[in-house]
């Protein structure tokens, strides 16, 4: 009995580390791996480097045979070479994707923190201020003004009064000079030497100019989206791990639902008489035109095509795949 519940405890273990390695697995590793406007996938990548290695092996056996003229030193010399390149290519593979992998998750937290931000509310916005400056060693938080798009306290640091004034803009709406000149005067109004401006955004190159030119009664500290972003990093306040899970889970299967449809619409049943009049046309114009040849193939094809999409609607219907249409009255009677 002890034996079996030993047995039963390594399996429960190996499952649980299934799914701790989620994040290696091969969708998300070709998601971590893939390229903006690149569309191969880990599988044709996998196949055109094989289909070069084969091509380059061929070319060093023969270029080796030619120089030596002995088989089996030319098969030595190929497969040596082959081995070592292949090791090289593996290493500097692994090293870019770790360095992909740990890129694209941090601008998948970055981008839930900054979509988080612009979507609180007012009230939800200075507590969470309040948080990451508390954990920054900020106390006695006084706000004066709190809206939608715009947060202003005072705070003490190390026995020090700050003002901070926090914008929540849109990534095309800079703080410009006239904001940063109306927050110095808002500190000096309540007699506040010290603060430090945040933004979403970023500041104009007149807001940046006119601190380096502050007198030095004044200190004023600009925090714009990408330090604010390091901040919060900083501060404990991202995402983990499993949150960056889903969020990739979810992009793969927009994904997959976005190349669902593209199949569908491809293979739709309404085009198989296009497409077999199409290859029909092609195949009588071939022989009026000097690229007979070609026109044959592009025929041959898109009449292959025809035949697949007419396999591929035996027995699919695309309407079992459509939610079904909800009566809204039933709904409200039903809330």
């Amino acid at each position: 009995m002890e034996r079996i519940n030993s047995v039963y405890r390594f399996m429960i273990e190996q499952v649980r580390g299934l799914k701790r390695g989620r994040g290696d697995s091969p969708r998300f590793r070709n998601y971590y791996l893939k390229i903006e406007n690149d569309s191969k996938s880990i599988l044709a990548k996998t196949f055109d480097y094989l289909t070069w290695g084969i091509i380059m092996s061929c070319i060093l056996f023969l270029f080796s045979y030619l120089k030596t003229g002995r088989l089996y030193l030319s098969i030595i010399i190929t497969l040596v070479t082959a081995i070592v390149f292949h090791l090289i290519f593996m290493r500097n593979r692994s090293i870019r994707f770790q360095q992909m992998k740990k890129q694209k998750r941090l601008h998948i937290a970055r981008r839930k923190v900054y979509n988080e931000i612009m979507n609180k509310t007012a009230g939800e916005m200075a507590d969470y201020i309040k948080e990451i400056f508390i954990s920054m060693g900020f106390n006695q938080f006084e706000f004066i003004e709190n809206t939608q798009r715009r947060v202003l306290l005072k705070s003490l640091y190390r026995d020090n009064k700050i003002m901070v004034l926090f914008n929540i803009y849109r990534n095309d709406f800079d703080v410009e000079l006239r904001e940063v000149k109306e927050f110095i005067y808002t500190m000096a109004n309540n007699g506040v030497k010290k603060g430090i401006l945040i933004t979403t955004s970023d500041f104009t190159k007149d807001s940046r100019d006119f601190i380096n030119k502050l007198s030095k009664n004044y200190a004023l500290l600009l925090v714009n989206k990408k330090q604010l972003l390091n901040i919060i990093e900083k501060n404990g306040f991202f995402p983990d791990e499993k949150e960056i899970d889903e969020i990739i889970e979810n992009e793969i299967c927009r994904e997959s639902n976005r190349l669902h449809r593209y199949r569908d619409a491809a293979l739709s049943k309404n085009k198989i008489k296009g497409y077999i009049i199409l290859s029909l046309y092609l195949i009588l114009t071939a022989w009026y035109t000097p690229y007979t040849v070609y026109y044959m193939i592009v025929a041959g094809l898109i009449l292959a095509l025809a035949f697949v999409t007419f396999v591929f609607n035996i027995g699919y219907n695309p309407e079992t795949e459509k939610d079904e249409h909800a009566d809204f009255k039933e709904l409200l009677n039903n809330m």
